[in-house]
């Protein structure tokens, strides 16, 4: 994680009492609908500005929903756009190059146990590549972002500032895409989303990118360096802790992709950690780096019984089952910490993180 000084240059203060905020958000297929639930009771909020948001994968395709929905209409509007943008996910028969109803026996809904469709589906992967299977690079996703996002608008649109991780493939270095350099397009909500095993790469500006998700998932220290507000909010999906021993070829690949997937959130968490220290002891002169209180949502109850293969499961009820659990987390987290905000970090880091 980059050390960046910073800006000392005075500012007004703002003292109209709003909680602003910036948010990251894990990427995680379907599972981005607790997200979404927990977006929703944040939203409701009419204090609640959110100054920036960052994401990878689902995560990303929440951010800008609630950036382009900020644009349309304020805290209401972004409410409005997320449950646009997943009603749109489920109505266009999974989000996938494969034919509406192929992927419904490719899941079961609250479980960790594939069905033998995934199972069928996932040795494909491994033995076929999406050059092979889907050789002309279908992908159902293009349409959706297409009709529901102004990416000439959210390029312009700097109230709420938006950061996408991909993974650029020669290379194997995170790529940032931000309305904040006008890089936001289709394809690079394509790029953001792209699982290898499963989509063709997808080429930006000449460059091929694979799914944020294996470099930033999400991405923080864009919403350190370039939002004003010391308050993050971490919207987190996959589980940090298991309790059983994976000992099946399916559990072992599940934890093994939850475990990468959330490597580098940890890495940049404990770097905000280990600098918050140094601030508080004195080792850093005070002002001279920027002090960040951050904030985590999540609920691994609701995840320690789902597979990888309900990441695909775009079924309106397991979604609605998703946003109900989410909406209830943020209500008990906003019942116990909504005050803290713009105050002092809630989150518990060390434990969680180092």
């Amino acid at each position: 994680m980059r050390i960046v000084p910073v800006n000392n240059k005075k500012k007004e203060a703002k003292t109209d009492g709003k909680k602003r905020l910036s948010i990251a958000m894990q990427g995680g297929g379907a599972h981005g609908a607790f997200t979404w639930g927990v977006l929703d009771r944040l939203l409701q909020e009419k204090d609640i500005v959110v100054e920036g948001v960052s994401g990878a994968s689902a995560g990303g395709m929440n951010a800008v929903s609630v950036a382009q929905g900020m644009m349309e209409g304020g805290n209401e509007g972004a409410r409005e756009a997320l449950t646009r943008y997943w009603k749109v996910n489920t109505e266009a028969g999974k989000v996938s190059f494969l034919k509406p109803g192929v992927l419904d026996m490719l899941h079961n809904k609250y479980t960790m146990h594939h069905s033998f469709g995934f199972v069928m589906f996932d040795l494909m992967c491994k033995f076929l590549s999406p050059y092979q299977f889907n050789p002309s690079g279908t992908n159902a996703l293009k349409d959706i972002v297409t009709k529901l996002f102004n990416f000439e608008k959210l390029n312009e649109y700097q109230d709420v500032k938006i950061f996408l991780s991909a993974t650029h493939v020669y290379t194997g270095k995170i790529k940032i895409f931000s309305n904040i350099n006008k890089e936001l397009s289709v394809d690079a909500m394509l790029a953001t989303a792209c699982l290898p095993t499963i989509f063709n790469a997808v080429m930006v500006n000449g460059e091929y990118y694979w799914d944020g998700g294996y470099t930033g998932n999400p991405v923080m220290y864009p919403l350190i360096y370039d939002c004003e507000c010391s308050d993050i909010m971490l919207l987190k999906l996959n589980p940090t802790h298991r309790y059983r021993l994976p000992t099946t070829a399916a559990e072992i690949g599940d934890r093994m992709n939850e475990i990468t997937n959330n490597t580098s959130i940890m890495r940049e968490m404990r770097s905000m950690h280990f600098i918050t220290k140094l601030i508080d002891e004195g080792y850093i002169e005070p002002g001279k780096l920027k002090k960040m209180h951050v904030h985590l949502i999540e609920n691994e109850a609701t995840f320690q019984e789902l597979g990888w293969s309900s990441k695909l499961n775009t079924d309106w009820d397991f979604l609605s089952h998703l946003f109900e659990e989410g909406r209830k987390t943020a209500d008990q987290w906003m019942e116990k910490n909504y005050d803290k905000i713009g105050k002092e970090t809630t989150a518990p880091v060390a434990e969680e993180f180092c």
